[in-house]
């Protein structure tokens, strides 16, 4: 095992964490948590959590070194162009999923 793996998974029994993903074929965006919104009702609403920085981290991390999701002539995701998000947007705020 790699001198950085074992380093991992020291780090990893000393502090556990959970991070967990999904991949939808067909979009050029990466959203983060959540994907649902808190009022009853209500679509397009921001849902952050404590650690939305991490998580806007991550997304970010992952869409600028996609290369489709960082080609300047890539077609927009349906109607809507994440390029001015970054390739990254909430949940919640751009599609309402119940039970997510």
């Amino acid at each position: 095992v790699a001198l950085e793996t074992r380093a991992l998974i020291a780090w990893m029994e000393k502090m556990p964490f959970v991070l967990g993903g999904n991949l939808q074929g067909g979009e050029l965006v990466v959203t983060f948590p959540y994907d649902r919104t808190r009022s009853q009702g209500v679509t397009g609403e921001q849902t952050p959590t404590p650690d939305e920085h991490v998580f806007r981290w991550l997304a970010f991390s992952y869409a600028s070194t996609h290369r489709l999701m960082t080609d300047a002539s890539r077609r927009v995701c349906h109607t809507e162009d994440f390029a001015k998000e970054d390739g990254t947007i909430n949940g919640a705020s751009w599609h309402t999923a119940a039970g997510s």
